[in-house]
C-alpha cells in the first residue's frame, strides 16, 4: 500500500486526494475529547489519512499553528465593509424579486379563477375548436433574466 501523503496544491498542505487540509483537521487535534475514530467519521477518512495528517502537524507545529492563527484572526474579523455592503444590496435585490414574482404569480391566480367563473356550465370544448391553438401558460422570468430587464428600465 502506498504511504499517504500530504500536499500542498495552494490551499496549504491537505491529505492527497482530498481537499481536506491539515488546518480542516486542526480544531480536532487540539480536542483531546475527539478521537481519531471520530475524525474518520465527520471527515469521510481513513485512520492511515489522520495519522499522517497528524504527523504532518507534529513535524510543523511552528509553521501550522503561525498559519491557524491568521485563519482564525480572518474569520473573527469577518467580511470587510465593502463586502457585507454588497451582500446586503444582493440580498435587497432578491427581496425585491421574490416580492415582484409573488406578486406577479398572485395575480395570475386571480386571473385563472376569473377565467373559470367565466367559463362556469361551459365545456371547454366549446370555448376551443379542435384546430385551434390554446395559448401556452405565462413563465415567469429567471432572476437574471428580471435582473436585466430591471437594469434596461
Amino acid at each position: 500500500m502506498a504511504p499517504i501523503v500530504i500536499q500542498d496544491r495552494g490551499r496549504g498542505p491537505e491529505i492527497a486526494g482530498t481537499r481536506i487540509t491539515v488546518y480542516n483537521l486542526l480544531p480536532s487535534f487540539l480536542d483531546p475529547t475527539v478521537t481519531e475514530a471520530e475524525i474518520c467519521a465527520i471527515y469521510g477518512l481513513s485512520l492511515d489519512q489522520v495519522a499522517a495528517a497528524r504527523a504532518y502537524v507534529l513535524c510543523h507545529p511552528d509553521t501550522v499553528l503561525a498559519e491557524h492563527l491568521k485563519i482564525e484572526e480572518k474569520m473573527a474579523a469577518g467580511n470587510p465593509p465593502e463586502v457585507r455592503q454588497q451582500a446586503e444590496q444582493a440580498r435587497s435585490t432578491f427581496q425585491t424579486f421574490k416580492s415582484w414574482l409573488a406578486e406577479s404569480e398572485a395575480a395570475k391566480s386571480e386571473e385563472e379563477e376569473a377565467t373559470f367563473e367565466d367559463w362556469a356550465g361551459e365545456s371547454p370544448a366549446t370555448e376551443f375548436g379542435p384546430d385551434e391553438a390554446r395559448v401556452r401558460p405565462q413563465r415567469f422570468p429567471t432572476f437574471r433574466e428580471w435582473l436585466s430587464e430591471k437594469a434596461k428600465h
